[in-house]
């Protein structure tokens, strides 16, 4: 059992942005990707209890950083649209979430990031995944501005 556990978990990274991975010319389009700007990309569902954790520390950062040189984009990837719009909407009321987001309801850009866990995080620039935090971290917020000043 362990052997197949541990395949599983080496062929989903086989297929999944990796640091140093070029993105698709299709995920550029969708998140209108340019050249010589950091963005990044978090993807979250609404049922994600560490998404909702973590979205307002993100917000925190999109606070203190020059939007010029980076931007960070959430992506939504609950199938019923709804939800997720109601998600962000419960974390805007509170004042706990000012960045760009977009929905992902045919999980279009998850299938081509496929992280291997939720939430998910991706730094990308010159349109190659940079670097990546996968699932849920304590003081977020400082982890993404230490990996943003060793950019």
């Amino acid at each position: 059992m362990r052997i197949i556990v541990t395949l599983l978990f080496f062929s989903s990274l086989l297929f999944s942005f990796q640091i140093g991975d070029k993105i698709s010319q299709n995920v550029q389009n969708k998140l209108n990707i340019k050249e010589d700007k950091v963005y990044i990309i978090d993807f979250f569902a609404s049922w994600c209890p560490s998404c909702e954790k973590e979205m307002p520390y993100i917000s925190k950062v999109n606070e203190t950083i020059n939007k010029d040189n980076i931007e960070i984009i959430g992506v939504g990837v609950d199938e019923e649209i709804k939800n997720g719009e109601a998600f962000v909407k419960k974390l805007t009321d509170a004042n706990k979430l000012n960045f760009k987001i977009i929905y992902d309801p045919k999980n279009e850009l998850i299938k081509e990031f496929n992280p291997i866990g939720m939430p998910a995080l991706y730094f990308i620039k010159n349109t190659k995944v940079i670097d990546q935090i996968i699932g849920a971290k304590d003081d977020i917020d400082k982890i993404i501005l230490n990996k943003l000043k060793d950019l």
